[in-house]
């Protein structure tokens, strides 16, 4: 029994492999047995892939940001091309979509196409982020959680949550199982994009943060109160 049939879940780059490293491929086909679990499940699952193992404008020193930006943009594409083929090896339908400005061997995201092809319960992979510099593919993961009708964002990512500061930096950082979208922008708590929550916010989409390890998000979409819940 799950809680939620419409998802959508973020794959941060660390699931991938390490920053400039080559791809994890048993991180990967961990990653595609989550998929098949929640699909044999009856789920209707989209899947957005972070960047950052590649590259992101925080851990640049320097440099031109939008080019920076750009990098990471098509820098999604590896490991797309990793979890797209992965998932053929494994039998699990897929299809990718790549945002309008990046160029790649996938389509072009059409809405209408995208709706059709997660309505018939393929497993719809995004790319490229948003297309445009200065977004996030956290902000990206909300925009299309919210076409593609999902009743909740996952962002399955290194930490297993939220705190009130860097708990590595800070030992006292006390961790929030639950905080609204107002507070965790005025609190400007950095382990997921403001522009993202405030998507979320005003279209009422909740977002929940967990630590990605195998069968976490199966658990969290059968409702279990892992990580940490905005809404």
């Amino acid at each position: 029994m799950v809680k939620y049939k419409r998802i959508l879940v973020k794959f941060s780059g660390q699931a991938f492999g390490q920053k400039g490293g080559a791809i994890d491929r048993s991180g990967v086909g961990q990653i595609v047995l989550e998929l098949k679990k929640l699909r044999q499940a009856g789920v209707k699952v989209a899947v957005v892939c972070g960047g950052g193992n590649v590259s992101r404008w925080k851990d640049a020193n320097a440099g031109d940001r939008v080019a920076v930006d750009y990098k990471g943009m098509n820098g999604t594409l590896k490991n797309v091309d990793a979890l797209s083929a992965e998932a053929k090896r494994a039998g699990v339908p897929a299809v990718v979509y790549t945002s309008f400005s990046v160029n790649s061997k996938y389509p072009h995201y059409v809405y209408a196409r995208a709706k059709k092809d997660y309505e018939s319960g393929k497993i719809v992979i995004f790319a490229g982020g948003t297309g445009y510099p200065f977004f996030t593919t956290d902000t990206a993961a909300v925009s299309k959680a919210l076409e593609m009708g999902a009743q909740i964002f996952i962002k399955s990512t290194k930490v297993n949550g939220l705190y009130t500061a860097d708990p590595i930096k800070n030992p006292k950082a006390k961790f929030l199982k639950k905080i609204s979208y107002q507070k965790i922008i005025s609190e400007q708590l950095k382990v997921i994009d403001s522009v993202a929550v405030a998507l979320a916010w005003e279209n009422k989409l909740p977002i929940r943060i967990i630590k990605w390890q195998q069968g976490s998000v199966v658990k969290a979409v059968k409702g279990a109160q892992l990580g940490s819940l905005i809404n």
